[in-house]
């Protein structure tokens, strides 16, 4: 490998500072910026074929500047054909709530430029910043990209391959942060599809048509680990790219720009959610049920557990929507935590009609035990008046004193110790019934939700 340096320029002409065989030839400079004078560039005489010149020279030496014009190369056969191809280095900070991710790349672009042909081996590497912005570039552009740069960290991050018949093979590295529509209907058992567009922002098609490469125009990094997402493919494609441009007051032109799209599949990992979600909320459905064995009298005790379980249940879910965006549509995570939600509430409701009848059945024992005292009353003062019947018997033998009154209530006529008792047993077993049936219908039926819960979306709605 050959370097040219120690070379100064003066006002007329180039002299050499270093004492380096080589040939020299006259070259045509060509248009230049004024500050350059004419002069001879040095071509180096290769004693054998080289596999790569590497030229890092200054701009004013650089041989290379000969010959490059900072225009589109013209082909008489048609568009400048373009090939493209990215290499994803790394993927991450999905944020949903914003609907973006950043995305680590380096973009490959290859295309021919007859006016670059030179002699100098098989081809020439170039990594200088100043040469680079001396020669026409393809001006490709990340359409839905919200913020992008280049990396300069410790040199810029790019180099440019010029073979010999001036085809050029140009990469860089950049950083993105890229839109990309999330559908949540299905979150977090979702599947995500993120974009790449490219477009080119000047030429259209017809003075520059971009392709992809044929043979793996995008690759990943094998070892891209993402917290909350899986790579489940990526694909290439093309998309629309007619647009308006030169836009005036008057007139504007329409026509079609090169449109390529890079197509991300990604499945969402579904652990995390299993144990900050789901396994949570299944439990506090679960902890509901519990009120189903406590005593049907407890009312402080079956309350509180029902209530409790219901807040708890209300602050899980509003945790979960601030981490999403306040979408229209209703979610899968959202129809669980409102099944949930219909369980825990039932359970509150099922005590409601359980407390019903237990007060029914109070009533009644209160009833019963009314007039079991009424009635020990009345057979205390039957004794009371035995003991005094002489006192109370009239000449003629009758008596003053009238039977003891037989207890009535609520207007129905004459009620039995044992109607009582046994209307009040009716009502407190209907109640022991609802417990009973519960304990049985609330695990069934949510033991149900959760089969066509699971069924309908890791199976059936797996492909939306």
């Amino acid at each position: 490998m050959w370097a040219l340096e120690g070379w100064r320029q003066t006002a007329s002409n180039c002299q050499p500072t270093s004492k380096h065989s080589f040939s020299v030839n006259d070259i045509n400079c060509g248009p230049r910026p004024p500050s350059l004078c004419p002069c001879r560039f040095p071509v180096l005489s290769l004693p054998t074929a080289t596999h790569r010149a590497t030229l890092s020279l200054s701009q004013s030496t650089h041989p290379i500047l000969t010959s490059t014009r900072k225009k589109i190369p013209t082909h008489q056969s048609g568009p400048l054909d373009v090939n493209l191809g990215i290499y994803l280095e790394s993927l991450g900070n999905f944020r949903d709530t914003e609907m973006s991710f950043d995305v680590d790349l380096y973009l490959y672009l290859s295309w021919r430029d007859a006016s670059l042909n030179h002699t100098e081996g098989e081809y020439i590497m170039i990594n200088d910043q100043n040469v680079l912005q001396q020669i026409w570039l393809p001006d490709v552009y990340f359409a839905n990209a919200r913020t992008s740069r280049f990396h300069t960290v410790t040199v810029p991050n790019f180099n440019l391959f010029i073979y010999k018949d001036g085809t050029i093979g140009y990469s860089t590295r950049i950083s993105l942060t890229v839109a990309c529509n999330l559908n949540l209907m299905n979150y977090p058992l979702d599947k995500q599809l993120c974009l790449i567009k490219i477009i080119s922002y000047a030429y259209i098609r017809a003075e520059m048509n971009v392709t992809w490469f044929e043979k793996n125009p995008i690759r990943y990094n094998p070892e891209i680990g993402l917290p909350e997402f899986a790579i489940s493919g990526i694909s290439q494609d093309y998309c629309n790219g007619t647009f308006d441009y030169a836009i005036t007051p008057k007139t504007h032109q329409r026509n079609t720009f090169s449109c390529l799209l890079g197509s991300i599949q990604l499945r969402r990992s579904i652990g995390y959610h299993i144990v900050q979600s789901y396994i949570p909320t299944g439990l506090i459905v679960i902890i509901s049920w519990v009120s189903f064995w406590i005593d049907r009298r407890a009312v402080p005790a079956r309350v509180s557990l029902s209530f409790t379980t219901l807040l708890t249940l209300s602050t899980l879910g509003n945790g979960l929507r601030y981490a999403l965006p306040p979408v229209s549509y209703a979610k899968s995570i959202d129809y669980w935590y409102g099944a949930c939600m219909v369980f825990v509430f039932g359970a509150l409701l099922e005590y409601a009609v359980v407390n019903s009848y237990m007060r029914r059945a109070t009533k009644f024992e209160s009833m019963a035990q009314c007039w079991s005292s009424k009635r020990a009353e009345a057979n205390l003062g039957a004794k009371a008046r035995r003991h005094s019947i002489f006192s109370n018997v009239n000449v003629d033998g009758s008596s003053d004193e009238s039977p003891p009154p037989t207890p009535m209530f609520g207007g129905r006529g004459h009620i039995g110790y044992n109607d009582l008792v046994r209307t009040g047993f009716m009502y407190s077993h209907k109640a022991l019934l609802i417990d009973k049936n519960c304990r049985v219908f609330f695990p069934s039926a949510f033991l149900l939700f959760n089969l066509c819960y699971w069924f309908l979306y890791l199976w059936v709605w797996v492909d939306d």
